[in-house]
């Protein structure tokens, strides 16, 4: 059986097809605004053949059943942009300035806190997606932090080592893959590979630090280079291709335990 023949949950088509959250997806199904093949649907998890599904209507308006070709785009998020798709208490998301941009069907992998900064990947592949957040995968992520007070060069060795070696924080082991100093006025440049929720500036909170500014320069084989703040750029083809082969070498170490969030 090819995978256009399996049956999926009427969610995930609208959630592909429109680019909405997957709560959102189910929300608008069950609300009566998705019509499937002139009929109004409101079970969200009701199962579909996607070749069947020849309609599809959000709020009147038609959806593209048509696959999507392969695009991913480099975004440099703004401090005060929140990654979601939609949110009741911010108007400045993520999903808001994609829609502006004509980005539909497009999502993100991994997430950055509201007053972080620098690198997002935007895509239409969801393997992308998964792979590149999945915390089995271990994708490495860069990141330049600047501190509310910057130690001397043999503290600053002694804490980097600490924080390969592991920190535990509210039970959960906190760490980094590398970290050094580098800039002036200094500051911190540290690759993880969890992703666990704020983790970065919990494990500069564990040394009385706070960190005043934080900016992700590079996913995976991706980096930010020199984008200014909220810049959309696409990948080239050699860029693209050499994104497709890193997801593709990947394989999982461990499962993940659920706990990942934005950092």
């Amino acid at each position: 059986m090819n995978d256009e023949d399996m049956q999926i949950k009427l969610w995930k088509i609208v959630q592909d097809e429109s680019g909405v959250s997957r709560r959102k997806a189910q929300d608008l199904v069950a609300s009566g605004e998705i019509d499937v093949n002139g009929k109004t649907v409101r079970d969200p998890f009701s199962s579909v053949v996607r070749t069947s599904v020849t309609s599809l209507r959000l709020r009147g308006h038609p959806l593209s059943l048509e696959a999507p070709k392969q695009r991913v785009y480099r975004y440099y998020k703004e401090a005060g942009v929140l990654c979601s798709h939609d949110d009741p208490h911010c108007g400045n998301t993520l999903g808001r300035i994609l829609r502006t941009e004509g980005f539909i069907g497009y999502t993100w992998p991994g997430r950055l806190d509201q007053d972080a900064e620098g690198l997002i990947l935007l895509t239409n592949d969801g393997q992308i997606v998964q792979r590149l957040t999945h915390p089995s995968f271990r994708v490495r992520k860069v990141y330049h932090v600047w501190l509310n007070r910057f130690p001397n060069a043999q503290e600053m060795r002694k804490i980097y080592v600490s924080m390969r070696r592991g920190i535990t924080d509210d039970n959960q082991l906190l760490r980094i893959l590398e970290g050094e100093t580098s800039g002036r006025p200094p500051h911190a440049v540290v690759t993880v590979a969890e992703g666990r929720k704020h983790e970065i500036k919990r494990l500069f909170a564990h040394f009385a630090l706070d960190v005043v500014r934080l900016r992700r320069v590079s996913l995976g084989p991706i980096t930010l280079g020199n984008m200014q703040p909220g810049a959309i750029v696409r990948l080239d083809e050699h860029e693209t291709a050499k994104l497709n082969e890193f997801v593709e070498r990947l394989s999982p170490t461990r499962a993940g335990d659920g706990t990942r969030g934005s950092l």
